[in-house]
């Protein structure tokens, strides 16, 4: 099985009244090891109210795709990582991040980011979370969140990987499945693409961007991705939500 994708991040129309560069970000690949594909996809959402909460998720989208990498060189197949595994790479992406932040003297606080994950080949699957936004899969043709966005203590507030107590807000899960679809969006796409009455996704808004790239050919995907970007800026989706937005969209084929 072979893998497609695309993604983008837009900046919001909040941060551009303002003058203000979008604090999203997201990561995504195909690695083949011996006879075995891996998509590894990431979302990361940098805090509004801080300075640099952008280069926060710059960073753990970085951090965050290296440990995968790393990871999957040394070990046979994504149903080798455990939940020690996962929890291993937030610690040192949470690291890595402190390191910026003690290397510009700017509070860790300043690069608050929610972040999100998955690594999947044929088999298996596994989903990381902390903070907002989400991710949907495919399954018996519904879209179903594999977690519920996580809101803080008071309203409008989630939880980071920047924070203290990161690590007692790290959602994972590890499955002997994998989907054929999959999505990756962080908050700014969130109230648009979930239910909150039914807790679940809108397949409506999922199945055709997932259609689009099942018919495009691989040279032209790098065009699809500019069009889900200008999807992602149409003033009916800013009129809904006026933060960055980012959406991964990966769909497994026979190879």
């Amino acid at each position: 099985m072979s893998w497609k994708h695309i993604a983008s991040s837009v900046t919001g129309k909040s941060h551009i009244d303002h003058q203000e560069n979008g604090q999203d970000c997201c990561r995504t690949g195909v690695v083949q090891l011996a006879d075995t594909e891996s998509f590894i996809g990431l979302a990361a959402d940098g805090a509004g109210s801080t300075a640099s909460g952008g280069t926060g998720a710059e960073i753990a989208c970085e951090s965050m795709y290296m440990n995968i990498l790393d990871t999957l060189r040394q070990m046979p197949g994504v149903s080798h990582i455990t939940d020690t595994t996962i929890l291993m790479w937030m610690v040192n992406t949470h690291n890595a991040i402190a390191d910026q932040a003690k290397t510009s003297g700017i509070p860790l606080r300043e690069y608050a980011c929610t972040l999100i994950g998955t690594v999947m080949d044929d088999n298996h699957a596994v989903y990381f979370q902390i903070g907002d936004g989400g991710m949907v899969i495919h399954t018996n043709e519904e879209y179903e969140p594999i977690f519920w966005p996580e809101q803080g203590e008071y309203a409008n507030t989630t939880y980071f990987i920047t924070d203290d107590s990161f690590l007692e807000h790290i959602r994972v899960l590890c499955t002997d499945s994998s989907p054929n679809e999959i999505a990756l969006f962080t908050d700014g796409l969130q109230n648009l693409v979930l239910s909150f009455s039914t807790k679940k996704a809108h397949a409506g808004f999922f199945r055709p961007l997932f259609d689009a790239i099942r018919k495009n050919r691989d040279n032209m995907l790098m065009d699809l991705s500019l069009h889900l970007e200008q999807f992602l800026n149409r003033p009916d989706i800013n009129d809904r939500s006026d933060d960055d937005k980012t959406l991964v969209l990966a769909v497994r084929f026979p190879g």
